[in-house]
């Protein structure tokens, strides 16, 4: 089935290298892609934030929306303030936004070696920034249930924990993931003028009513759909539809797909040209949004689980919304750069 001619979309979370833009403008021409928001890329691969965003631009204009990361090795006291100033220079450059990566609850410590908490109050200054300058946060909290669950062949994402066991958190020395959890949704509560955006469905697809309740309780917190289909797609159809139909104005479209670093350079056999693989991976998203099918592949099928989803077949008055509409509305750069 082809879908690449149905509503245009945004895909508001991925990660590209500068150097590979002019391939990711070929992806969003053959998929109806109108925008894209890179996340936290150019502080991971050390590039300066001006120069990256300039490389980007010649190839993709003002389709592409570029988020900054805060540097975590600099945790000398005060470090939150100088995050907080990083970030007001990065959106006085081009910053439309601020991605926390999962490594802070997890892995990002102190000067003193101390796990750095989500909700630590040395971040307050980074969080109230974000809200001075009106910018949302795409925060990226724990990981699936399954990770933190023990590591055997029983996992229901053994194969995926065999590839990457790094991604693995299920030890005592990592917080489990309900208390990560509850660590981001107190800086939610805690900064109301700030929008957050959880990535990969508030990371809780597993459980949709706690991120209903999470949804009902924080009126300024969103989620999108990153890599998390085979989550969310498990859940009895009447009820995965509802909550999208309560919530159509709070999800955002996105996939995550990482190129030009880490695991994905050109020429990987995982992007063959790179083309195939994602007009394969946005036909994946858009059946499951658009269609009444039963018992289809998700897009990380079988890696990511090996079971199939259910397709919700949305309206395309909210498949507008969660396509494009709800990023233009969230992300200020969307909407100022006529995408």
């Amino acid at each position: 089935m082809d879908l690449t001619g149905s509503c245009p979309a945004i895909d508001a979370h991925v990660h590209f290298h500068p150097d590979v833009s002019e391939l990711v403008a070929r992806v969003m021409d053959e998929n109806n892609l109108e925008g894209v928001v890179n996340l936290g890329a150019l502080e991971r691969l050390g590039i300066p934030f001006a120069e990256g965003l300039r490389t980007m631009r010649a190839a993709l204009g003002e389709r592409v929306v570029v988020f900054a990361t805060p540097d975590f090795s600099d945790v000398a006291p005060g470090f939150g303030q100088r995050m907080a100033d990083d970030l007001d220079r990065k959106v006085g450059q081009g910053a439309g936004g601020l991605k926390i990566f999962k490594e802070l609850g997890l892995r990002y410590s102190d000067a003193e070696g101390r796990l750095i908490a989500i909700d630590d109050p040395r971040l307050d200054p980074l969080w109230a920034k974000a809200g001075l300058l009106g910018i949302p946060v795409l925060i990226h909290t724990a990981d699936p249930v399954a990770f933190f669950q023990p590591l055997t062949p029983d996992n229901e994402r053994w194969d995926e924990l065999y590839l990457h066991p790094d991604w693995h958190f299920g030890r005592p020395e990592f917080p489990g993931h309900d208390s990560l959890l509850d660590q981001r949704n107190r800086v939610i509560e805690a900064h109301p003028e700030v929008m957050f955006i959880g990535a990969h469905l508030g990371n809780y697809p597993e459980n949709l009513g706690y991120v209903d309740q999470c949804l009902g309780r924080y009126p300024n917190f969103y989620v999108d759909l990153s890599a998390r289909i085979g989550e969310i797609g498990r859940h009895p159809v009447a009820e995965t539809r509802a909550f999208f139909l309560k919530h159509q104005d709070r999800i955002l479209f996105g996939t995550d797909w990482v190129l030009g670093w880490g695991n994905f350079v050109p020429g990987d056999d995982a992007f063959v040209d790179g083309l195939p693989a994602f007009r394969t991976r946005y036909a994946a998203y858009r059946r499951f949004l658009e269609t009444d099918e039963r018992q289809i592949e998700h897009p990380g099928y079988p890696v990511q689980g090996r079971w199939k989803v259910d397709a919700i077949g949305l309206t395309d008055e909210v498949l507008s919304k969660i396509y494009r509409g709800n990023a233009r509305r969230l992300i200020p750069t969307l909407g100022h750069a006529g995408v």
